[in-house]
């Protein structure tokens, strides 16, 4: 599987940069956030997501040429949630680990959105159109192949997921950009529960890189000083 031009010797990505994008890579910029807090090895990351892409492209259901949307999905299942076991951190929920995509693919444990990270990034490495659907106190992966879309809910080991009508509207494809905002205000959750104002802050920074409307960058700035004035 091709890396897009990123070198495993290439240095981090940086955080800025990718934001900036008009569409980032997904992995490239989730990887950025965990840069920010900690050593990374990127490269060793995104050779475990090229692994488990190679893996699924060579699934007989998804390799072929007929295969429909049931049947893959089932396949990302067995794959993820039953062969590597990748599921929710039902024990330490809250610990920022489980907001650190390379963590998350040491531990094959994480968040809802986390997990759905890696299985949308695996799904891309097979040309699967899988992508994360945020919703209401959730966050899934949506298989686009099929309409309406099939959702797999990566937290309970891609067990089939049914929406409830009234998050209906909200099924669709998410940006790098929504997610990364996602994760990141779960960051700064997290931080403060742990009073670890700084890196509470720096998530908080983060959160201002990302594109976002007047309203949103207002209540952003005020969460922002807010913390900055609670040390």
């Amino acid at each position: 599987m091709a890396r897009e031009n990123v070198r495993i010797d290439a240095p981090p990505p940086f955080f800025a940069d990718l934001a900036a994008e008009f569409q980032p890579r997904l992995d490239l910029l989730v990887l950025a956030i965990a840069v920010e807090f900690g050593r990374v090895d990127v490269g060793g990351a995104l050779t475990r997501l090229d692994a488990l892409g190679a893996e699924l492209a060579e699934d007989p259901e998804v390799a072929r040429a007929d295969a429909d949307a049931g049947a893959q999905a089932a396949a990302m299942t067995r794959l993820l949630g039953r062969a590597h076991g990748f599921a929710g951190d039902t024990d330490t929920y809250d610990d920022p680990r489980n907001s650190m995509l390379d963590r998350v693919l040491e531990r094959r444990r994480g968040l809802p959105i986390l997990l759905s990270v890696v299985y949308a990034e695996v799904a891309r490495r097979a040309d699967l159109p899988v992508v994360g659907v945020g919703l209401p106190g959730h966050y899934v992966v949506g298989h686009f192949g099929a309409m309406p879309p099939l959702l797999l809910d990566p937290f309970h080991g891609g067990a089939p997921f049914r929406a409830q009508p009234a998050a209906l509207p909200h099924v669709r494809p998410w940006t790098a950009h929504e997610t990364a905002m996602r994760i990141l205000n779960n960051l700064v959750g997290s931080f403060m529960r742990r009073r670890d104002r700084v890196a509470a802050v720096r998530a908080a920074e983060l959160r201002l890189l990302l594109p976002a409307d007047d309203e949103l960058r207002g209540v952003l700035e005020r969460e922002l000083d807010a913390l900055r004035r609670a040390g």
